[in-house]
Order: C-alpha cells, then structure tokens, then sequence
C-alpha cells in the first residue's frame, strides 16, 4: 500500500510531507470550485518530478456540469496526472468517451461506491436479517457482477472506498477481480447533497462560502426524538456508541473511520491508502 494526501486546494499542500510520500490526491469530492487549476499541476510536478498526481472531482450540477469539462479539459492537457476520480456519472460518461485512449487510469469516488456499512448504525437496522442479506447490503456497486462489466467497459481500474470491518469481504472481493483500491484511512463519508449546507447555513455564495468550508463544522448528537414520549429525549449508552460525531465540510458530512488498524493489516489488498489531511486535526482530536 502507498500512501498519499488529500489536500483539497493547492495551498495546503505541506511540502515536508510531499516530499517523502510524493502522492497528492488533490481536488474535492463535493465543490467544483476547489478542482485545482493546470499552472498548480504543472508546479507540483516541477518541484516533484517523480510526484503522483491523482484528481478528485465532484459530484456536479447541471448548471456546473460545462465548467466541469472545461476545467478537466484544461488539467488533463498538462500532461501530469496518474489519475481521475469521479463522483459524477455524467463528468465520468464525458471523460471515458473523450479521453478512453489516454494514459490517465480512471477510478470511481466514494459517492459513487457508497455502501449500506457506510451508516454507522447499519448493524443494528440489519440486526433481523439473514447473513448473506447483510452481506449484499454491506457490499459496493463493484461487487455486482453487471457494474463490474459496465465500470470495465467505460475504462474504470479501480475505486475509492470508505472501508471498514462490516464491508471487508466486499473490498477483497473487489480487488480479486483487478481493480485497484483506494481506501481513505480516516474517514468515512456519512452523507452528501447537491446543496452546500455551509453555503445555505451562513447565507453565502461562492467565493464568499470558502472560509467556512475550510473549518467544518461538527455535530454532536444531543438528543433523540421518542414517539413513547412524543418529544426529545437524552439518548442512552448504547445509541451514543452508534452515533459518531459528524464533521459538515460544505456539502459532504465525514465521520472519523474507527478500522483504521484493520485497513493497515489489509494494506496488501490496498493500492493506496488516503489520509485526509484537511480533516486530520479534526478527527484526531
């Protein structure tokens, strides 16, 4: 497994760091507006020449779905990268169709690989049901055997995945069949949405949303609503084990991974293993 950081805006990046693992993933897998632009590739790689590059892009609207292709466009025409990541269908279609003969390995993102096991809750709502139930309802969209054909046929050779101990069968299953997997480490991704909470919350717009975007936001549970009661209650032991504390970065919710040991001791399954670096003095604290 070799690892790598996930910096979501050029600046960010810790040259000490890049230095020794010489693997950015960088970009974001819920703003259009944090795609890094061509002249920041084309430095990286400058100041790194054996740096891997790999992108991530996001989920898009409709209204943002030119300004995707234009800015893709633009960085695969520096001729740098090692990879795309994508958490759109319709960017996907778009690159798969331009660019099936180009060099650049194409990989699915977590939102377009999201699992059941994603909840962390999922145990308990599974709690009847069969094991082999558990298993399909655990799994990712590579471990359907007419996905995989259709993710081969568009040129996909590998997929990010929010990784932990209730859908490990499902990874090693994926990577028995080729692909390559990219887990991130430390954290799972517990909700998204076309609309940027931050953004909405604070009643602002882009470029103005940026700042807040950059400090997430966490969220505590507090308390629970009970029909019994008909209003909110203190939550018990048990459903505070369940639920994590969230972090709200924009329009994508993270919680922190609890498996990180076990990814480790998978690591020759994994063919890169991501740190979120944005989210690490978060999730660490």
């Amino acid at each position: 497994m070799k690892t790598g950081l996930f910096i979501r805006k050029y600046d960010e990046v810790e040259w000490e760091k890049m230095n020794k693992n010489k693997c950015v993933f960088l970009g974001s897998e819920g703003c259009i507006y944090k795609l890094p632009h061509k002249n920041e590739i084309v430095d990286l790689k400058n100041k790194i020449k054996d740096m891997e590059i790999h992108i991530i892009t996001p989920l898009v609207s409709q209204m943002n779905l030119q300004l995707a292709k234009d800015a893709i466009d633009d960085l695969i025409s520096a001729n740098a990268i090692d990879s795309i990541t994508f958490n759109d269908y319709g960017v996907l279609y778009y690159v798969a169709n331009k660019y099936k003969y180009s060099n650049i390995k194409f990989y699915l993102g977590r939102l377009l690989t999201k699992s059941f096991s994603d909840c962390p809750w999922s145990d308990h709502l599974n709690r009847n049901e069969e094991d082999f139930v558990k298993k399909y309802m655990n799994g990712f969209a590579l471990n359907d055997p007419r996905k995989i054909k259709m993710f081969k046929d568009m040129g996909i050779e590998g997929a990010h995945l929010s990784a932990n101990h209730k859908n490990a069968e499902g990874l090693k299953e994926i990577a028995q069949n080729g692909f390559d997997i990219i887990v991130h480490l430390n954290t799972i991704i517990g909700s998204s949405s076309r609309i940027c909470s931050q953004a909405q919350y604070h009643g602002l717009s882009y470029p103005a949303c940026k700042d807040k975007c950059e400090k997430p936001a966490v969220l505590r549970l507090s308390k629970v609503w009970s029909l019994k009661e008909d209003g909110y209650i203190e939550p018990s032991k048990e459903v505070k084990r369940m639920v994590p504390d969230y972090y709200v970065a924009g329009n994508i919710t993270y919680y922190r991974n609890p498996d990180q040991e076990l990814l480790l001791d998978m690591s020759h399954l994994i063919t890169y293993g991501v740190e979120d670096s944005h989210f690490g003095a978060y999730v660490y604290a």
